[in-house]
């Protein structure tokens, strides 16, 4: 056997045990990408094939309208291959415009060549069709290894030593072609063919490719990875806000129970009695119908609060500043002691969550100050900012010993809530300067 028919055979097996690894890993992995390049592989090995079936001492690159018709699919196959391997698309967009402007030089040369070979042209004007197109093929695609190169990515550096050896064997291949003195395709000596020189470039950029999907493939394997654990991060914060509603739920159903279920039923239990009272004590009936009236006045006000409490458009700090002075304005209409306002808020929103809570904190503390201080004046300040908000109530009045009561009354409720809060509730009173509580809240990113 000749040593370029043993260099071929060899080389030729190459390619196609390539090309069933990708046809294979194509079925295995269902990306297209693996029957692109093993289409591009087969065309280049059956391309070779051709050219050595059609060679002559006086042959010129570019007469068989089928051999560059079927270079011309491997390219197309290369060009789709490279874009996707390295995601030429999305690193840089002007590199890809390179490509797809290098498709429609591909196929204006396919029309061009079936025109030239349908017209029954010289091989002169085919062969010199043939290198003008794939000199400025060969031009392109170094401009885009060049760009590429910035991309500084691990699989960058395979295609670019592959695209380098292919770009330098279609270089050194037409190139020899014009020399047949010393490129006159002698059986024994390899290298007098141009079609070795093509055929290493073609070997040598498959085993760079062939490395570079491997790298490809474990970069992926570990982006499902950094996605799993993402993943599995946003199902635990989902979990957190689940629980979270739930507690909202829960709390919510308590107060409607604990706030609204006994007014509900004094209504019902008066609109009973004062039904009867019509006729035997028409005075006590009007006395039903006016608490009726107040009790069902009192359930609208709460059930305002509650829903006020959970809107969303009801975040921001002015808007739950100018609601606690709302309230408590409205608390103590009929009271003689002075409410003094400090509000200081910068715009930061009060999450819902928070708001609720606040707002039920400040109103037990102000309905505390008006049944047990006895004060001439009370002091509400609030203050919001990016970290935390604090909200201090102080009176004037009657205080007490908090060493003692401070487990034994509703202050006990007043604590939960604010480690629900994780905020920390600091009360001072005694008798003679009054009661002084203040609750500083974190604001959590």
């Amino acid at each position: 056997m000749h040593s370029y028919a043993a260099l071929r055979f060899f080389l030729d097996g190459m390619l196609y045990m390539m090309a069933l690894y990708s046809l294979l890993s194509y079925f295995q992995q269902r990306r297209a990408i693996y029957w692109q390049y093993a289409v591009y592989i087969v065309c280049i090995a059956f391309t070779f094939y051709l050219d050595d079936t059609d060679a002559s001492v006086e042959y010129m690159p570019g007469t068989n309208y089928w051999i560059t018709s079927l270079e011309s699919l491997a390219f197309v196959m290369y060009i789709s291959f490279a874009t996707q391997l390295i995601g030429i698309r999305e690193n840089d967009p002007r590199s890809y415009r390179i490509l797809r402007g290098m498709l429609i030089v591909l196929a204006v040369e396919t029309v061009l060549d079936g025109l030239i070979f349908l017209g029954r042209a010289s091989d002169e004007v085919k062969s010199l069709s043939y290198a003008v197109f794939r000199f400025t093929l060969a031009g392109a695609a170094l401009v885009v290894v060049a760009r590429i190169l910035r991309l500084r990515q691990p699989v960058v550096s395979y295609f670019i030593t592959g695209s380098l050896l292919f770009v330098a064997g279609c270089l050194v291949a037409l190139v020899v072609n014009y020399f047949p003195t010393f490129f006159d395709r002698n059986p024994g000596n390899p290298f007098t063919f141009s079609v070795t020189f093509m055929q290493l470039g073609v070997v040598g950029e498959v085993l760079c490719f062939t490395l570079g999907m491997s790298l490809r493939n474990q970069e992926n394997e570990l982006e499902k990875i950094r996605v799993q654990e993402q993943l599995i991060a946003q199902l635990r914060e989902n979990d957190l806000k689940n629980q979270k509603l739930l507690k909202i739920r829960d709390d919510i159903a308590r107060d409607l129970h604990d706030e609204l279920g006994a007014d509900l039923a004094s209504i019902s239990m008066m609109s009973h009695a004062a039904a009867h009272q019509m006729t035997s004590a028409p005075a006590l009936a009007r006395q039903s119908l006016k608490h009726i009236g107040e009790t069902a006045r009192k359930v609208i006000r709460v059930m305002r609060e509650i829903v006020w409490s959970l809107h969303s458009t009801q975040d921001s700090g002015q808007q739950f500043a100018d609601r606690l002075r709302e309230m408590g304005l409205s608390l103590y209409e009929n009271h003689p002691a002075k409410l003094h306002f400090d509000f200081k808020t910068n715009g930061q929103p009060v999450p819902s969550h928070l708001r609720r809570d606040l707002y039920l904190i400040y109103k037990e503390l102000m309905h505390n100050a008006l049944r047990h201080s006895d004060a001439k004046n009370i002091y509400v300040r609030f203050q919001s900012s990016d970290k935390n908000i604090s909200l201090c109530i102080k009176d004037d009045g009657q205080g007490f010993d908090s060493a003692t009561t401070y487990s034994g009354n509703g202050l006990i409720s007043l604590k939960k809530r604010a480690e629900s809060l994780d905020a920390q509730l600091h009360v001072e009173s005694n008798a003679h300067s009054g009661t002084s509580t203040t609750l500083t809240c974190p604001l959590k990113a």
